[in-house]
């Protein structure tokens, strides 16, 4: 046993001692050195006073602080960073150390640094020093790990939520919290779009051909309406729902223009795009502010962050809408009365037509609208 000890320290040593003999038979003289701790069992608990180290000779040690922290296994030294504290009284241990299956450690107490000659004491806290750079190594590869991870999950969460969905999940992450996202009241602006044509178009050609186009024309609207200071809600087949949070005067002002040009242009460039493929494909836009509330309103432990409420409803009975009470067929881009009369003064206004019409919907709700010229 002795031997297998000394041979094993000596392999030790020799990675981190520039004179392993000169410290091996200092180690060796040591009483009641060699222990052996069962599965599970401690071998300290966090605030327990730091009176030895361990160098693992066969399996390995687990250390937590409220979790696994790391595990340590045979060739390591282990509790060395206590006794370098500023004071005896703040020696003590800052994690819990448990045996992860049965392991085999040299004990090495506090009294043999202090007996040790000036030229064995340089040696040893050679080795230290050493141990613990390694560790530092170790722990910054393990942050750089930790932080790629969470850019990693942040760029896939960004995918399937919105920017204020984004920001409100993650801040539940880093306050560890599974609770859902706090609601909250605002005005907002929304968008509804859908691909009027998409599913006969869709019947006719290949999953991969149907695919393509809708992803092209989602990426269009996802664009525009970035530029224009919204946010993707979510995308719902071939049709899209986005936000903008408007809750003050300079808000409206900047986006709704912003908003009614973004649809226009998206109008244009999917005609263009209709007219150059031969696709009989178009869209309708409609868009409304008012009340609505943000948050999170998924279930089973999945994040949905999106808006509702009467306004949001209201905008998605808008793009719906087919024709005005008079039978007249509507233009792509419908502005209720509420965002119409924020475009007075911004070019983009001369676009709509400025006498609302009336639309109803299902249960006979009459709303004004402003469509685009044709």
């Amino acid at each position: 046993m002795k031997a297998a000890a000394a041979q094993k320290l000596t392999a030790f040593l020799r990675k981190y001692c520039s004179d392993p003999p000169a410290l091996l038979s200092e180690m060796l003289k040591q009483p009641g050195r060699t222990v052996t701790i069962s599965d599970g069992r401690a071998l300290c608990r966090k605030g327990d006073v730091a009176d030895d180290i361990w160098v693992i000779l066969e399996g390995a040690v687990r250390v937590h602080d409220d979790g696994l922290i790391t595990t340590r296994t045979a060739g390591d030294l282990v509790g060395e960073a206590a006794f370098y504290r500023l004071s005896p009284a703040q020696r003590m241990r800052g994690a819990d150390m448990f045996a992860s299956g049965d392991a085999r450690l040299f004990r090495i107490d506090l009294s043999f640094v202090d007996s040790l000659s000036e030229r064995q004491a340089g040696l040893w806290h050679e080795v230290v020093a050493r141990v613990l750079t390694e560790k530092l190594d170790e722990s910054q590869r393990q942050r750089s790990a930790l932080r790629l991870k969470r850019e990693e999950q942040e760029r896939l969460l960004n995918m399937f939520v919105c920017e204020e969905g984004h920001a409100a999940a993650m801040a539940n992450f880093s306050d560890q919290s599974s609770d859902a996202i706090d609601p909250e009241a605002c005005d907002v602006l929304t968008w509804f779009s859908d691909i009027v044509g998409f599913s006969c178009y869709a019947a006719s050609v290949s999953p991969i051909e149907a695919a393509g186009v809708v992803r092209e024309i989602m990426d269009l609207q996802a664009r525009l309406i970035g530029e224009a200071g919204g946010q993707i809600d979510k995308f719902i087949g071939d049709g899209l729902m986005a936000f903008w949070r408007v809750p003050d005067a300079a808000r409206r002002k900047r986006h709704f223009p912003a908003a009614a040009h973004a649809a226009l242009t998206v109008c244009s460039v999917l005609a263009d795009m209709a007219r150059e493929r031969a696709l009989e494909l178009d869209i309708r836009i409609g868009l409304h502010s008012g009340p609505a509330i943000l948050g999170d309103f998924g279930g089973g432990g999945r994040i949905a962050f999106t808006s509702i409420g009467e306004s949001v409803n209201t905008a998605s009975r808008l793009e719906q809408a087919r024709f005005c009470m008079s039978g007249e067929k509507l233009g792509p881009v419908r502005l209720s009365d509420v965002v119409y009369g924020h475009l007075a003064g911004h070019a983009v206004a001369d676009k709509f037509e400025p006498a609302g019409r009336i639309v109803s919907d299902k249960n006979d709700i009459r709303y004004t609208v402003h469509c685009s010229l044709p």
